[in-house]
């Protein structure tokens, strides 16, 4: 889960930091204080590319082990293939029976002999990172349930079951919809910060105008101060003179 300090942590380390019968949390590399939408620690937002990132460290051990898990179909055989549209590993007779089924005949896969041979960058390439069952945004609560909605109360996207349990009587509308408006959001932002930003540049040149200006001015009074003084000590000069002419 990510902190409204954009600090992530997982839901156990995170229940460790709850305090009991309190509403927030706080974070222990910045120690700023997180309030918890519902009051619990899985109403935080999920730090999605984080979670993306994790999967793919797990699926990458997964293919290239060399003592994998046992098959994801039948639970006995051990595995020869990796699907990586249902992401499950699958033995001989269950990659056999997923090539000709009509469902799943289509699907991307490899074997795990191909995939321990494979560069890590290359088997990255070899993943689909945008399909809808691979590192995709799915719901924590119901498996394989698209965040296709964004609850704007709570600021997170949902799945419709979500949407009529957790978040029944918020303002909810389509992630599509939040995308446009975040993006023109963020683009209206983007053109502010640049206009100060311009202002800021404009301020500063007027500042050091006035810098130069003041300096031209200093080393003009300076200049006059030395002349006043130096006829000042001339006339001075001139006048201890006379009065000891007068004295002799």
């Amino acid at each position: 889960r990510i902190l409204t300090c954009l600090h992530s942590y997982c839901i156990q380390c995170i229940t460790k930091l709850h305090v009991e019968d309190t509403t927030s949390v706080i974070c222990p590399t910045c120690y700023h204080s997180t309030t918890l939408p519902t009051g619990r620690v899985t109403s935080l937002p999920r730090n999605i590319r984080l979670s993306e990132e994790t999967k793919l460290e797990t699926v990458l051990s997964k293919v290239t082990s060399s003592s994998p898990p046992p098959c994801d179909s039948c639970d006995e055989n051990s595995p020869i293939a990796y699907c990586t549209e249902c992401d499950d590993l699958l033995c001989k007779d269950c990659w056999d029976a997923h090539q000709k089924l009509k469902k799943s005949r289509s699907h991307s896969s490899f074997t795990l002999k191909e995939a321990q041979k494979t560069s890590r960058d290359k088997l990255i390439k070899m993943l689909p990172l945008s399909s809808s069952s691979f590192l995709s945004c799915t719901c924590q609560y119901h498996n394989n349930q698209k965040l296709d909605l964004y609850c704007q109360q709570c600021t997170i996207p949902v799945c419709v079951d979500c949407s009529g349990v957790y978040h029944k009587d918020h303002p909810v509308h389509h992630v599509s919809e939040q995308i446009i408006q975040s993006k023109e959001e963020i683009q209206q932002k983007l053109i502010d910060f640049q206009l100060a930003q311009q202002n800021l540049k404009d301020i500063m040149t007027v500042g050091e105008n006035m810098k130069e200006m003041i300096k031209a001015r200093k080393n003009e009074v300076d200049s006059i101060i030395r002349q006043v003084f130096f006829k000042l000590k001339q006339l001075l000069c001139q006048r201890e003179q006379e009065l000891l002419g007068k004295i002799s």
